[in-house]
């Protein structure tokens, strides 16, 4: 019986993430691009092995590789390229102050982040919110929605909050 969610890219055997750091800077370094060794590398390591390979691109060459990553992409594939390689709780805290942003509000993507995320996948992501955008997730909530969805989301995050903290 599995226990949690279980997802399909598994860690990359024989995993290195200088190697991977290299291939990716000659790949997007120079005339030209070369999608097909990202997409190699990229789609086929585990979201740990991303943030290594990021970790290690850093160190190596002194530059952020999502910043590298949108300097030399465009379009769709910059914006996938630039996920795989964004920490999840960053990620997450970016979309939720997109569904909250301008007139309206995507309540979609809200509920499906505060609904779906552990409790400690939670507490990372308000302090990754409170990092971003110098604004808690709870304020934020509070001033892009109203009423009984209003306290459906606050109470929602709160438990999640209390439960994180008594485990």
């Amino acid at each position: 019986l599995a226990v949690g969610p279980q997802g399909t890219i598994k860690d990359y055997p024989g995993f290195s993430p200088s190697v991977d750091a290299e291939a990716i800077r000659k790949a997007i370094k120079g005339i030209g691009t070369d999608e097909k060794t990202l997409i190699n590398i990229l789609a086929e390591r585990s979201n740990a092995q991303r943030q290594l390979i990021a970790k290690e691109y850093q160190a190596s060459y002194e530059q952020e590789l999502k910043d590298d990553l949108k300097g030399d992409l465009s379009g769709h594939f910059e914006h996938v390229m630039v996920a795989l390689v964004t920490p999840p709780a960053v990620f997450d805290a970016k979309q939720l102050k997109k569904s909250m942003k301008g007139t309206g509000t995507d309540e979609d993507a809200l509920i499906e982040i505060l609904t779906t995320r552990t409790s400690r996948q939670m507490k990372e992501i308000a302090q990754a919110y409170y990092t971003v955008y110098k604004k808690s997730l709870g304020d934020d909530i509070s001033s892009e929605t109203s009423g009984d969805f209003r306290k459906a989301l606050l109470t929602l995050a709160d438990v999640r909050f209390c439960f994180f903290i008594l485990s």
